[in-house]
């Protein structure tokens, strides 16, 4: 019975305009458990505008329709040929599609200082699994070489040490940012958005997604953040955009990946994030210089 009826939410999901119904960002696992929300919430949920160019690592992954482009996922700068980002931003899809625009602020408003670059190709990690999302995460390969400039609009982020050396705690203040949409029924943000929210334990994380279908949705290579008290958080629009920390000399370094979660900003349900030192080997042995 359980089966029928997410068949039926899924023929509605897809018949209904985009804007007043979408899919959950969940594994279908834990959609299975009963963890979906149809209608998503405010996103960035409770976040503020930053300053203009003062994410220098992030970029606009564009989704080209007809002759326009629009935003679809978010990324970060590792190199001036290679983007990370979230495989599930590019499983099974057309890399002529796509572009990446990087020192942008406002998607309206041309600053003049933008970069952007075509795809050559992309190579998602081996295991991704679209049912599970584990380990969601893919690198981006440009045609042209972007420019690291002096003025540090287009910079790249700091990967982080690998977790045996540290493996960030439940309570610490991390940073997600993005472009998701603001509203329900509304439009990506116009502008850059962020909002600091604390790590959460994956032990709490697995209980609040855990069901009968999947009992540890929550993996050793994923991390969470966000929760209680609710009202802040990432969501559509956001994913494959940096979790990440910034110390006194002004130093980012990303831990995550935004990946899944249930609706956005739900005090029950922490966002769900792909955990960037669990993949170091992987992401050195595969980026471009």
């Amino acid at each position: 019975m359980k089966l029928i009826i997410l068949a039926g939410l899924f023929v509605c999901a897809f018949a209904a305009p985009q804007r007043t119904m979408v899919l959950p960002r969940l594994p279908m696992s834990v959609i299975l458990n009963g963890k979906y929300q149809l209608i998503p919430e405010d996103k960035i949920v409770g976040g503020t505008e930053v300053t203009p160019n003062s994410l220098p690592f992030l970029i606009s992954l564009q989704r080209k329709f007809l002759n326009t482009y629009t935003h679809s996922c978010g990324g970060t700068i590792l190199s001036e040929s290679t983007i990370l980002t979230a495989a599930h931003c590019l499983d099974e899809v057309d890399p002529d599609l796509f572009r990446v625009v990087a020192g942008e602020h406002s998607l309206s408003v041309d600053s003049g200082i933008e970069q952007m670059g075509k795809l050559d190709n992309y190579t998602m990690h081996p295991e991704f699994d679209p049912l599970t999302l584990e380990n969601d995460i893919a690198l981006i390969y440009l045609k042209t070489r972007m420019y690291l400039n002096i003025s540090e609009t287009v910079q790249p982020i700091n990967l982080p040490p690998p977790t045996t050396e540290l493996d960030p705690p439940a309570g610490l203040s991390v940073t997600v940012a993005g472009w998701g949409t603001t509203s329900a029924s509304g439009d990506v943000s116009d502008v850059l958005l962020s909002i600091e929210i604390p790590i959460v334990s994956d032990g709490d994380c697995n209980a609040a997604y855990a069901g009968e279908y999947n009992t540890h949705p929550v993996k050793e290579s994923m991390m969470c953040a966000g929760g209680a008290p609710g009202g802040i958080d990432a969501c559509q629009g956001d994913s494959g955009g940096p979790l990440f920390t910034s110390d006194n000399d002004g130093n980012v370094t990303q831990h995550g990946i935004v990946s899944w979660g249930r609706g956005c900003g739900l005090a029950d349900y922490p966002g769900v994030y792909t955990q960037v030192s669990y993949f170091l080997d992987w992401i050195n042995a595969e980026m471009m210089p």
